[in-house]
């Protein structure tokens, strides 16, 4: 089969020919249809935050059709549409019976992370980890459930535990945006803060009340005015209820503490090799709350395709690739131009290749 070989950090992918991958008697393998490009996928050629072994098949938003299944699978059938729970646990511990396998205990690792994913014609895994596409959902908006869906989806919930009248959004890219679509169906006041303007023209169109840019010199007072605005009969605050941060950033988090108002909660979602610019007095004086958020739980993900299936939630596509310019794809998303997810397809011959 053909993929795309991580074959070192800071490299460009290499497309070569490679054995299909066995399966295990618990496993499937998967005849890739498409695989939405993330900016984890850029970390990881970077070297950031996760670092497979090389040579590696990145990709951690597939879609496919199932090809065949191990003697000990079942519930998934040749010729079902799937798309992969990423994180594959070894082993049952507190979080993985609690449906939280990104927290596993005994993790052997992640499908298109540190696992082989779907920058290939085919990927493996095992059937557990395996979720049915509703009829109907197009494949390549379904493999953004494995992660920009799932991931929107679990920060949504992570910051709404308690009641929330106003929020802002860091960062309205992919993400971003579906955030605000899950705020706004929910009927919570919005704002989005971000670099480039057309992402603030179409953080308005999927449901933000105000935005910002986040260069302006008066930002936070703007912001805190406009969620004070919004406070009814609750009185007076100093910022939003919640904020969410998708960047991630020493300057985001510092942003985020100003945005959110005292006893407020901030969501980090964006994952950078900086520390939090939150000063503890600034913590503990006005009582905030600070939570992390990765991907999601299996339940979140199975509640993420309901919702695409039922239009809900409307992932905005950019570009499609061929398995042959994933560079290109790479570049694009790098580059900043992107305006919704990029997306690798994959066309087969009727030949499956060697093993």
């Amino acid at each position: 089969m053909r993929a795309a070989l991580l074959t070192r950090i800071g490299g460009p992918l290499e497309v070569r020919e490679v054995p299909v991958p066995a399966i295990g008697p618990d496993e499937v393998l998967v005849r890739t249809l498409s695989s939405g490009v993330c900016r984890t996928d850029l970390h990881i050629q970077d070297g950031l935050a996760y670092v497979p072994g090389l040579p590696h098949i990145m990709g951690h938003e597939p879609a496919g059709v199932v090809v065949e299944r191990g003697p000990d699978v079942s519930g998934i059938e040749v010729g079902d549409v799937v798309v992969p729970h990423l994180f594959v646990a070894d082993e049952q511990c507190r979080f993985t019976r609690a449906g939280a396998d990104a927290q596993a205990l005994h993790l052997r690792g992640i499908i298109g992370v540190t696992l082989p994913g779907g920058f290939a014609e085919y990927f493996a895994a095992p059937a557990r980890n395996l979720l049915r596409v509703p009829e109907g959902l197009d494949p390549r908006i379904a493999g953004l459930s494995s992660c920009a869906v799932v991931t929107a989806l679990h920060a949504y919930r992570r910051g709404t535990v308690t009641p929330v009248r106003t929020a802002v959004v860091i960062g309205a890219g992919g993400i971003g945006q579906i955030i605000l679509q899950l705020l706004a169906g929910a009927g919570i006041s919005a704002a989005a803060v971000d670099v480039v303007e057309e992402n603030l023209a179409l953080a308005v169109r999927n449901g933000a009340e105000h935005t910002a840019s986040a260069g302006a010199v008066d930002r936070a007072s703007v912001l805190r005015a406009w969620a004070g605005s919004r406070a009814g009969d609750e009185g007076p605050t100093d910022g939003a209820d919640l904020v969410i941060d998708l960047v991630g950033t020493t300057a985001s988090m510092a942003d985020a503490a100003e945005y959110v108002r005292r006893r407020g909660r901030i969501v980090v979602v964006g994952e950078e090799p900086d520390f939090p610019g939150i000063s503890s007095t600034v913590l503990a004086q006005r009582e905030l709350e600070i939570v992390g958020s990765r991907n999601g739980d299996r339940s979140d993900q199975e509640d993420a395709l309901r919702l695409l299936a039922e239009g809900v939630i409307t992932p905005a596509l950019d570009e499609e690739y061929p398995l042959d310019r994933v560079n290109e794809a790479l570049a694009r998303l790098r580059s900043g131009r992107a305006r919704g997810r990029v997306i690798v397809t994959h066309t087969h011959n009727d030949q499956r290749g060697t093993r």
